[in-house]
């Protein structure tokens, strides 16, 4: 058992913070929460000094099998990844202890998950789409993996007109996908602005009830906002990117507006993604800026993703760039906090089990070294990372416990 007192603890909830407070772990989670209580008896008690407390970070939106670097093939399975050994590392190093994989090879990835769960390895929570359901020709399979035939076999489902989907989503669902991800784009990064083939509404529509039918959510790439209506008469569960390189010529209508927020789909924005790749002659970063703070404005749920281990985005570094980005639209340090824990737990379909400090909820901990409330940058001064209970990473304990 593992007593921390005299934190500053920020909750997750987008509650006030709170001076002097105890927070005691047991095992795997919580066991209570409080101010200037009294660690129990026989507790291991670390005493923060007013250090800041708050849940662990997660990244909606990541490529586990990516890579940010050009010396390897854009995504891999268990072998040419290293047992996902550096993007872990990375993660947890960055307080990331969840993630959603938004598109990655099979059954690596899936195989990985429920290993590193039973086993206890240093890796983050994974969620996971696993293989990506993409147009012949289209985006991503034939844009920015430039046909790789690995990438074709372990992580797309090529649609075309003889593709039976619901035994394609149903194939996913047993295997244990979590997620049904699927590409609504002619972007061509590559060859701009030249198009690429996209899915067609009808495909698109048999994914979804498909996926819904069996039991899995949707997420849809989409960089264009005309799209996203499409996404959400779809009925899709969360919308990917919403712009893309290159758009910069768009309207979201209050119609929009008013049938995202009231939907409940999430968008997740990927600013940090988008920036890093954006097109110095045609830029589209303050353009999905300012469509980001129109969706705030009208109560649209975001979600905090970076679409990292992709070039230039880097794991768990990406998602403190993210937070940046978000409170450079105005947003409040504590509201980013609340989005990119309790939100994004909401999101993974797991906020009875992670994203805040409460009683009972998983020991997911982030301890700082500054206040983030102060500057959002400070989260990036991580002292102490853990994991259901489990340190992880470790700059302040080393030598005390």
């Amino acid at each position: 058992m593992l007593a921390f007192v005299n934190a500053h603890l920020i909750d997750g909830t987008g509650a006030a913070p709170l001076r002097n407070a105890t927070v005691v772990v047991n095992g795997a989670r919580i066991e209570a929460v409080g101010a200037g209580a009294a660690p129990p008896d026989g507790a291991v008690v670390v005493d923060l000094g007013g250090k800041t407390l708050l849940p662990a970070f997660s990244d909606a939106h990541v490529h586990f099998g990516g890579t940010e670097l050009l010396t390897r093939p854009g995504l891999g399975g268990r072998d040419i990844t290293y047992d996902y050994a550096l993007n872990s590392r990375n993660c947890l190093e960055w307080g990331v202890v969840s993630v959603r994989s938004a598109g990655d090879f099979m059954p690596d990835i899936v195989s990985y998950r429920d290993d590193a769960a039973s086993a206890g390895l240093p890796s983050p929570r994974i969620v996971t789409a696993g293989r990506m359901f993409v147009a012949p020709g289209g985006h991503p399979h034939d844009t920015v993996f430039g046909g790789n035939e690995a990438i074709r076999e372990n992580a797309c489902v090529i649609c075309d007109g003889s593709t039976d989907i619901d035994a394609e989503v149903k194939a996913l669902a047993d295997s244990g996908a979590d997620w049904i991800k699927a590409f609504l784009s002619t972007m061509n990064k590559m060859n701009y602005p030249h198009p690429v083939p996209r899915l067609p509404n009808e495909t698109l529509r048999k994914i979804t009830e498909a996926a819904h039918k069996y039991g899995k959510p949707v997420m849809l790439h989409v960089e264009d906002p005309k799209d996203a209506e499409e996404a959400v008469d779809l009925g899709v569960d969360s919308i990917e990117h919403f712009i893309g390189v290159g758009v910069t010529r768009f309207d979201i209508s209050d119609a929009l507006l008013g049938k995202l927020r009231n939907s409940g789909v999430f968008v997740v924005p990927t600013m940090s993604s988008i920036k890093a790749h954006d097109f110095p002659d045609v830029p589209v970063y303050p353009h999905l800026a300012e469509a980001i703070k129109k969706l705030l404005d009208a109560g649209v749920k975001i979600g905090v993703g970076t679409d990292s281990a992709i070039p230039f985005v880097p794991l768990g570094e990406s998602i403190h760039i993210e937070f940046e980005l978000l409170a450079s639209l105005g947003l409040k340090p504590l509201e980013v906090l609340r989005m990119a824990t309790k939100g994004n737990s909401e999101l993974l379909r797991a906020g009875d089990a992670t994203g805040t400090i409460e009683t009972g909820k998983l020991a997911d901990i982030v301890v700082l070294e500054a206040d983030p409330l102060d500057d959002i940058r400070n989260t990036r001064k991580i002292g102490l990372v853990m994991k259901e209970g489990r340190i992880v990473a470790d700059r302040i304990l080393s030598g005390i416990v």
